[in-house]
């Protein structure tokens, strides 16, 4: 039986890596010819002599795109017309739509490169802030608002109501939005809970902050919830003990909290792990501590066997001890029960 042609299952790592890469690049390519392509078919109307009431109903009806990207990409269409460096940017990959969305309010003829040279080869968020900074909104007033009572919320709710705001069926998603010069408006929803929390801690707080305002009394509460966060995962303390470079014989099973914060110190609070090609991680999220020799097979602690990877590099450096099967076990049983600080499912 022939395998299909999109079976890649003996494909060696490299040449699928190397595969893919050429697709994305060659992916670049297209889009920037199907935006010249959508231009033009536009500038000859020939959407309007093919019986469409216009470009967008052809994309929708005749190219099947959804109306989201018969939208943006006739947007972009349109943008490379007046500017054509546009399109070099998307063919050589320095430029995705999406950052193309968010430079389009802004630019001219005049800025055009400036604009394009902000946004090479950055992420949605970097090109937000960048542009941002460029043009700084002023800051947002701190509210709580009442939500009106319909089930459905299209936008957050920006935290000034006096009652609480009612159970919502359907809870929308937080966001921030960066406001140029490092600063960034935050929403989200709260409940009736949260509501009453918040009303309390500004009754508490009235000779400290008088007039109530949210943005210090969160940065005050997270101060509190990172203390504790980072004493509980990072064993942070005041009044550390002096540490002992290894834990053997029957240690127990947590890491000691000494070792734990010379580790967070070696290892920066970040991911090190480490690919073929020297690119480290580097992540600071969901770290975990990592026990280079397995300490189910050496019933110890020390130091320099211990670093931090985040779950997904030390999931998968714990299946390759293990076995995935055994893995997925453990990590079954480990979220049915309770551990102690340093010893949670981090193997």
């Amino acid at each position: 039986m022939s395998l299909s042609p999109f079976d890649l299952h003996g494909t060696p790592d490299q040449a699928l890596l190397e595969g893919l890469a050429n697709l994305a690049t060659r992916g670049a390519g297209l889009e920037a010819d199907l935006l010249v392509h959508l231009g033009e078919v536009e500038a000859r109307g020939l959407a309007l002599e093919l019986g469409f009431r216009s470009l967008f109903s052809y994309c929708v009806e005749a190219l099947h795109f959804s109306e989201s990207v018969a939208f943006h990409r006739i947007t972009a269409a349109r943008a490379a017309r007046r500017f054509p460096q546009i399109l070099e940017r998307i063919r050589s990959e320095e430029l995705h739509l999406s950052g193309l969305r968010l430079l389009l309010p802004q630019m001219t003829a005049e800025n055009c490169g400036e604009l394009l040279d902000l946004a090479r080869h950055q992420s949605k968020r970097t090109i937000e802030e960048r542009l941002a900074d460029r043009a700084p909104k002023p800051d947002v007033p701190a509210q709580l608002r009442r939500l009106p009572e319909r089930v459905a919320v299209s936008k957050p709710l920006v935290l000034d109501s006096p009652a609480p705001p009612p159970a919502l069926a359907v809870r929308a998603r937080p966001s921030t939005e960066p406001l140029g010069g490092s600063r960034y408006k935050v929403q989200f929803t709260a409940g009736p809970e949260m509501h009453a929390k918040l009303r309390e801690a500004q009754a508490l707080l009235r000779h400290q902050i008088p007039d109530g305002d949210l943005g210090r009394i969160f940065d005050r509460a997270l101060d509190a919830l990172l203390r504790e966060a980072r004493h509980v995962k990072f064993a942070e303390t005041q009044r550390p003990r002096a540490l002992r470079a290894e834990v053997s014989g029957p240690a127990p099973r947590h890491i000691p909290a000494a070792i734990r914060r010379a580790v967070v110190k070696r290892d920066g609070e970040r991911c090190t792990f480490v690919s073929a090609d020297g690119r480290r991680c580097g992540t600071h999220d969901a770290l975990e501590f990592h026990h280079i020799v397995p300490f189910a097979r050496t019933h110890r602690h020390r130091l320099d066997e211990i670093t931090l990877l985040c779950r997904a590099h030390n999931s998968s450096a714990a299946a390759h001890d293990f076995g995935a099967a055994q893995m997925a076990r453990f990590r079954r049983d480990c979220a049915s029960k309770t551990t102690r600080p340093g010893a949670s499912c981090e193997e």
